[in-house]
């Protein structure tokens, strides 16, 4: 019988020891996953935006991509794909981002008219220039006046253009059209306004030129009504 060498059986040790040493650590790293995985709930599949979805999208097949997570991972009140599929997007959701309930209007609502909170108004104006606006942005709009200067009533020149509504989301735009009100031409812009800036947005495209300054994210007002 061939007697191995001490350092032959050195290393069968040391390969023993390995060996042990690994199925330990592996076993060690199964059970904290096993535990990692029942602690965070049962993986659950939730709709996540493929593009940026703005205010007033209906949401489409090509709109969505189904993820899964474990559910203590979502955020509060995640919708699969046929919960979010042919719904208006109410609050953006940029791309790669869970689609929840508070994004989405509820079922019954579509179109344009979805995406309105009670006490607000959908208004459409015409302005001369539109072309750089997207829907989801914010704008300033603006109305200039043709007003006569009395010095005998006022000590100071009246100021021709006035914010009528600042800082309020634009929901869509549309190529030139006509103002019937005016019959200028110009672009169409629709945006969420409270219903006191809707009535005046209607005085100021029937009195003056509407025009709208694109105003950073931080400047956006809340959709609420005032």
């Amino acid at each position: 019988m061939s007697r191995r060498s001490p350092r032959a059986l050195l290393l069968w040790a040391l390969a023993v020891a390995v060996a042990g040493a690994t199925a330990l650590v592996v076993g060690t790293d199964l059970a904290a996953l096993h535990r990692r995985a029942t602690r965070l709930g049962p993986e659950v599949e939730v709709a996540v935006a493929a593009r940026d979805l703005p205010m007033g999208t209906t949401v489409g097949t090509g709109d969505l991509t189904p993820r899964r997570v474990h559910r203590d991972q979502l955020p509060e009140g995640t919708v699969d794909l046929d919960g979010a599929r042919g719904r208006v997007v109410t609050v953006p959701v940029v791309e790669h981002g869970f689609v929840a309930e508070r994004n989405l209007a509820p079922p019954d609502r579509t179109g344009l008219d979805g995406v309105v909170p009670p006490g607000m108004r959908i208004v459409r104006i015409v302005v001369d220039d539109a072309h750089a606006l997207r829907p989801g942005v914010a704008v300033d709009v603006l109305a200039t006046f043709d007003v006569a200067f009395d010095p005998v009533v006022a000590s100071e020149p009246p100021q021709p253009t006035v914010v009528v509504a600042a800082g309020v989301l634009v929901i869509a735009t549309d190529d030139a059209t006509t103002d019937p009100a005016t019959g200028r031409r110009g672009n169409g812009v629709t945006v969420l306004v409270s219903e006191i800036e809707a009535r005046d947005l209607a005085y100021a495209g029937a009195a003056g030129v509407v025009s709208v300054a694109l105003v950073p994210p931080e400047d956006a007002r809340t959709p609420l009504p005032e």
